[in-house]
């Protein structure tokens, strides 16, 4: 739990790492500073970026990969310790790359300070020591970056902070995660390149859920699991009860569906787990024979605790 004393813990341990402890200050969010109240804008992505390649040279490249309408860079973030830090390096070295985005609904922006945290965790060595070595992390803090801009309190009022978030829709007025067979929105078209382009094992699409007020802290869903390549799904169904196992383990409540009602307002309609069509981003990238994870996080929940739970999760 990042409260003072873990978020002093997690500074003296940065102290000790490649990087000086003023860098370390330096790598925090926005949420962290201000106890999880606020969300950053924008411009600390921007910043953070450029930090974490300062900080970790041979670790951390900050790329643009594609241009909004309203002309605000498109910002991913590689992490590898293996000096992989490009596309056909990775290929050469036959490492597995995870590919994690926040905010394409830009309201629902905990995978963005989760991510932060995350990466700045794996760098430093506190997290999964050694497995950047291994391994490449491809980080998008924001997909919908123009929506992110359009800043308000009351975006999402069923949605327990942080103070200000961003919108659900573009600049263009569209959904990006309705967007991913038409490729509609430029967006779509550069984060459809970035896919391509490194060809990750796992694209995590990180969100929180609307409705009504559960127990449950955050959803888990892996495709292939109940559609897709039948040789994948045993893998699929691991990699998904692996980490329900572990959230239950560090004290979340998690669960394998999308927690929303059969029928709308009506409770005693029950859940149900459905296969997802491909204009999503879950069912889309398991067409190509690669593990889609959606995560929800649930809007009623406090905003720290949900950045905890995406946070864990990854």
């Amino acid at each position: 739990m990042f409260r003072r004393a873990a978020l002093l813990a997690v500074l003296q341990c940065l102290a000790g790492a490649p990087i000086a402890a003023q860098a370390a200050t330096d790598l925090l969010t926005h949420a962290e500073r201000t106890a999880f109240v606020e969300t950053g804008r924008y411009a600390e992505v921007e910043s953070l970026c450029r930090s974490y390649q300062q900080a970790y040279p041979t670790a951390v490249r900050c790329v643009e990969f594609g241009r909004t309408p309203e002309g605000r860079p498109m910002l991913a973030i590689v992490a590898s310790q293996s000096g992989a830090l490009d596309p056909a390096a990775a290929r050469r070295r036959g490492l597995p790359v995870l590919l994690a985005q926040g905010g394409i609904h830009a309201g629902e922006i905990e995978g963005k300070d989760a991510g932060f945290i995350v990466l700045r965790e794996l760098l430093a060595g506190r997290q999964a020591a050694g497995v950047l070595a291994k391994a490449v992390f491809v980080f998008v803090p924001v997909f919908n970056v123009d929506g992110h801009e359009r800043f308000g309190a009351w975006h999402r009022p069923n949605q327990n902070g942080p103070r200000e978030m961003g919108w659900r829709t573009t600049a263009q007025n569209l959904n990006l995660n309705r967007d991913y067979m038409k490729a509609d929105a430029p967006e779509m078209r550069a984060m459809l390149g970035l896919l391509n382009a490194w060809d990750p094992i796992v694209y995590a699409d990180l969100h929180t859920t609307d409705g009504a007020d559960f127990q449950v802290d955050i959803s888990v869903q892996v495709e292939p699991l109940f559609a897709g390549d039948a040789g994948l799904r045993p893998l699929g169904l691991a990699l998904r009860d692996r980490a329900l196992a572990d959230l239950t383990a560090a004290g979340f409540v998690p669960v394998p569906f999308y927690p929303s009602f059969v029928k709308d307002d009506e409770p005693a309609s029950g859940f149900e787990n459905d296969v997802s069509t491909p204009r999503f981003s879950l069912a889309y990238w398991a067409l190509h024979n690669r593990f889609g994870v959606l995560v929800e996080t649930h809007s009623w929940k406090p905003y720290q605790r949900r950045v905890e739970a995406t946070r864990d999760t990854l």
